[in-house]
C-alpha cells in the first residue's frame, strides 16, 4: 500500500515522510541523553545519527507502508519536534498483521506540552479507525512517569504477560472484547 508524504494530521501537528531538511534536527534529537535514557539508548554521535536518518529515509523509500514512524513537524512552524507512529512488532507472533506497536518520539525541547499525548491519540485512532488493527502494543520504562501517563490516559493496560518489550496493550473498541 503506497501512501502519500503526508499521512495525518492532528491539532497541532502534521505527520509525513522524512526529508533531507530533517536531518540536523534529528541527529540533535538523538545525540540528546536524556532523550536517548527515555528512548532507550546511548546517545548517538553524529555520525552514529546520521547513519541511522540514513536508514530511516532508506526504509521509508524501500517499504512505503503507512506502518513506520513518521517525520513529527509542528503545524505553527514546520518545525520538526520527533518521530511518532505505529509499526509492527517482529515476525514470529501470530497477531503480527493485526497488530502495532505504538510508538512517539518527541524531542526534549518539545517536553511537557502535550505534543506526545496529542501524537499518541492521533495513531491510536489511525491504527484502529483506518488500518483496522485488533490491538496497539507499546512498551515503556517503569521510570519514564511522563510517557506511562500518556499510555494511562489512552485506556492502556499493563499486561504482566507480554513480555518486557511491550507491557501495555490496548484492544480495539469495535471489537467488543
Amino acid at each position: 500500500m503506497d501512501v502519500p508524504a503526508t499521512i495525518l494530521e492532528s491539532e497541532r501537528l502534521v505527520y509525513r515522510r522524512h526529508v533531507p531538511e530533517d536531518l540536523g534536527a534529528y541527529c540533535s534529537m538523538m545525540a540528546d541523553p536524556e532523550f536517548r535514557r527515555m528512548s532507550g539508548g546511548l546517545p548517538l554521535t553524529r555520525e552514529q545519527a546520521e547513519e541511522s536518518f540514513g536508514h530511516v529515509m532508506q526504509g521509508e523509500h524501500d517499504d512505503p507502508g503507512p506502518m513506520r514512524l513518521w517525520a513529527t513537524v509542528s503545524k505553527a512552524d514546520d518545525t520538526y519536534i520527533g518521530r511518532c507512529g505505529l509499526y509492527r512488532p517482529e515476525p514470529g507472533g501470530s497477531s503480527v498483521e493485526t497488530t502495532g506497536v505504538l510508538a512517539y518520539c518527541i524531542a526534549r525541547p518539545y517536553w511537557d506540552q502535550g505534543f506526545a499525548t496529542e501524537a499518541a491519540r492521533a495513531f491510536v485512532r489511525y491504527g484502529f479507525d483506518v488500518l483496522g488493527l485488533d490491538r496497539i502494543v507499546a512498551g515503556t520504562s517503569p521510570t519514564n512517569k511522563a510517557s506511562n501517563t500518556i499510555l494511562r490516559r489512552l485506556g492502556m493496560v499493563r499486561n504482566a504477560g507480554s513480555g518486557p518489550a511491550f507491557d501495555t496493550v490496548l484492544v480495539n473498541p469495535a471489537l467488543g472484547l
